[in-house]
């Protein structure tokens, strides 16, 4: 059994970079770590590979203790974001390089090599040197050496992130279907997050010093537990207000800081929010949320209701999949999704329909989300 076991791992140099994080990957799954580059994803690899010594903490496999243990020991297998493939030797040495390490039969390395090779389709690079190959092609290199090791952690590092969109995308399918990658645990870092909604079994997002939120792609897409993790999530980002609570008549609203834009609290979340009364919060609210009305419009796919605004536009791209429109409202900048065909000049008046149940509430300092317990 190769389950993956971090406990209490701290690693830090002038400033800590991992403080006291606990993750379990599963046998068999597929764990995405996102976050912003130099926020310690990396670090968290060259940990568990053995090529840094943690502050504190343990790693186990399969129940194994390999926090003492140096990289040669520890069967882990690991992917670079640079390549870091032998210039000098070809496509078929590099990938054979860890199997020539173990001193296995010339019979079988040949064969496992090839295998390997129709796997990520570069049968017929196997001749040629790193320098005589595309970007896409190192990467599919690398990633052969690998998957031929047969390790009981697969640890990949940024392994698609310098290559172009189209290739990015068949290597992400390859991922999916890619079965020595679901015999063993795999802990794949990124800052994408399509790449991490699109590959993770469960997903963590990494913030200062570890782990803000661990799950599946819905749960945290849906109901990010910090505004950090909202934030990141998502393209355009989710919108975010600071503004203050206030009770009228009754009805608990929220009043943007420094502009005029007020809009009312939904049900359920005006309950969960009737005790802070008066406090600071921060509002986020995704542009998918956000449909834009011309005159003569109604709306009629905001399931919770709708909060209905004047706005001016500000900024338009079309983006051929859809429209993305930015409006000032009351002071306020606030991001939408359009129809692809749409076409919207600057300082065009238009109004924005914000569906009231979609918004999230974050605490001012904390950037907690309050509604979650």
């Amino acid at each position: 059994m190769s389950r993956l076991e971090i406990e209490g791992l701290c690693k830090g140099w002038d400033f800590p970079v991992i403080d006291r994080l606990d993750l379990t990957v599963e046998e068999g799954e597929f764990f995405v770590i996102v976050g912003p580059s130099g926020i310690g994803k990396t670090t968290l690899l060259r940990l568990v590979a053995g090529l840094e010594r943690p502050d504190a903490g343990r790693i186990k496999v399969g129940g194994r203790d390999l926090t003492d243990l140096p990289p040669y020991r520890r069967k882990v297998a690991m992917t670079f974001e640079s390549y870091a493939l032998y210039p000098h030797l070809t496509v078929f040495e590099n990938i054979a390089s860890p199997l020539r390490a173990r001193r296995l039969p010339k019979s079988r390395i040949t064969e496992t090599v090839v295998s390997v090779a129709q796997l990520l389709r570069i049968e017929q690079l196997l001749s040629r040197r790193p320098g005589e190959i595309s970007g896409g092609q190192k990467q599919r290199t690398a990633l052969g050496r690998t998957l031929v090791a047969q390790p009981d952690v697969f640890l990949l590092d940024e392994p698609i992130s310098h290559l172009d969109a189209k290739i990015r995308h068949e290597l992400r399918l390859q991922f999916h279907t890619l079965e020595e990658l679901r015999k063993v645990a795999t802990l794949y870092v990124t800052h994408d997050y399509a790449e991490a909604l699109s590959l993770g079994d469960r997903i963590g997002v990494m913030g200062a010093g570890g782990l803000l939120q661990v799950g599946t792609a819905r749960e945290i897409f849906q109901q990010p537990q910090h505004l950090f993790v909202a934030q990141h999530l998502g393209q355009p980002s989710i919108n975010v207000v600071p503004a203050a609570l206030s009770s009228v008549d009754g009805a608990l609203q929220f009043a943007a800081e420094g502009a005029e834009l007020k809009l009312p609290v939904a049900e359920p979340h005006g309950q969960a929010l009737a005790g802070r009364s008066s406090e600071r919060i921060t509002v986020g609210i995704r542009p998918q949320h956000v449909k834009v009305i011309r005159d003569g419009e109604v709306t009629t796919d905001t399931t919770g209701g709708a909060a209905v605004v004047d706005a001016t536009v500000a900024i338009y791209e079309a983006l051929g999949a859809n429209g993305i429109l930015v409006a000032e409202t009351g002071g306020v900048r606030l991001t939408a999704l359009t129809a692809p065909d749409a076409v919207f000049q600057h300082g065009e008046a238009v109004r924005l329909a914000l569906r009231n149940d979609a918004f999230l509430y974050f605490d001012a300092a904390s950037g907690r989300n309050v509604m979650v317990a």
